[in-house]
């Protein structure tokens, strides 16, 4: 692998099959800035000639080792949504396959990691007011604690209101 600098980031690109190594700090410096953004699409080759349908020889799962410590990488969907598989080496960095750190570019601009990360911050609430939810019934099925204090009360009421909300509008 051969090292380059793509809108100010270093990374490293395989002159054989055109993936690139993207360092932790670097992935994150492209993902959170848009000037980056722009220089890589610059100056990254085109998505040209890509099949939606992939041969069998690509469906096959494979996992590679990190080209710094060796140990095998996690292939991991980008902001679990993006239907780009990255394989990632927590502590180093991620392997992208040609035009793969491109297609991430574009989900980014498109808005899809801003959805992603609102769609998990709703999950988390919706988590957060289950577990209400199931104290409530708990404390409520527990003989010593048949008095609740008009706090408790309230919480109970609307943690089953906002579980509801979620299960009838999904919001």
């Amino acid at each position: 692998m051969q090292p380059i600098t793509l809108g100010g980031s270093a990374m490293r690109e395989c002159e054989t099959c055109g993936g690139l190594w993207l360092e932790v700090a670097a992935f994150e410096k492209i993902c959170a800035d848009r000037e980056h953004q722009a220089a890589v699409l610059g100056l990254a080759s085109p998505v040209t000639g890509h099949r939606m349908d992939p041969t069998s020889d690509e469906i096959k799962v494979r996992y590679f080792p990190c080209p710094q410590c060796g140990q095998l990488m996690n292939r991991m969907n980008f902001a679990r949504c993006s239907g780009v598989i990255v394989d990632v080496c927590r502590g180093h960095g991620s392997w992208f396959d040609r035009d793969e750190l491109r297609a991430i570019i574009e989900f980014i601009r498109a808005g899809g990691l801003q959805l992603s990360r609102q769609k998990e911050k709703r999950e988390i609430a919706f988590e957060r007011e289950q577990l209400r939810h199931e104290q409530f019934i708990a404390n409520l099925e527990s003989p010593e604690t048949l008095s609740f204090s008009d706090d408790e009360r309230l919480s109970g009421i609307l943690a089953t209101g906002h579980v509801l909300d979620f299960l009838i509008d999904g919001k």
